[in-house]
């Protein structure tokens, strides 16, 4: 197959990982919630998408997986749709020209990417506008929501692997 094909499959499969984790994400009863909270799977599929492709690529993936999760958590386009684009982008440029995306170091990636993604959510959410009883909402969701997205992006990574070494045989 051509470069051209595998990069379409690969983008491809992708966008359709990312429809499929916003319907798991929103339809009701399927993702259970634990400890007060669902992860975010489309941010847990840009960042591994983020962490394989260039710049570009994962910031775009970034933008179409922040509109998805605003969509789907917060009912309007901003928070998540800048920050996650943002982000990937950051992400794409260090993991291909500053720390090689090994396993590892994807793990630290993740855990800073998904920290300053809900902390700057809780912070636009509900310190600015002075919300009441926002460190008990921190507590019981945000903390929460933040761990298990870190914990979900895990299998996601090696998915996303998966798809990026099988249509691209540049890479590897």
């Amino acid at each position: 197959m051509s470069d051209r094909a595998n990069s379409f499959f690969r983008y491809l499969a992708y966008v359709l990982e990312l429809i499929l984790m916003f319907v798991l994400s929103t339809t009701p009863g399927i993702m259970p919630e634990l400890f007060g909270a669902k992860p975010a799977l489309l941010v847990c599929v840009a960042l591994t998408v983020a962490v394989f492709e260039r710049e570009i690529p994962a910031m775009i993936i970034g933008m179409i997986a922040g509109i998805l999760t605003d969509l789907g958590y917060s009912n309007s386009i901003g928070v998540f749709t800048i920050s996650l684009t943002i982000i990937c982008f950051i992400v794409g440029y260090a993991a291909n020209n500053l720390i090689v995306a090994k396993f590892l170091n994807y793990l630290l990636y993740a855990a800073v990417a998904v920290g300053l993604l809900f902390m700057l959510y809780f912070l636009v959410r509900f310190i600015i506008p002075g919300t009441r009883d926002m460190w008990s909402y921190f507590t019981a969701h945000i903390l929460s929501r933040m761990v298990q997205t870190f914990l979900y992006s895990i299998p996601f990574y090696f998915l996303n692997r998966f798809i990026y070494f099988s249509l691209n045989p540049e890479a590897g």
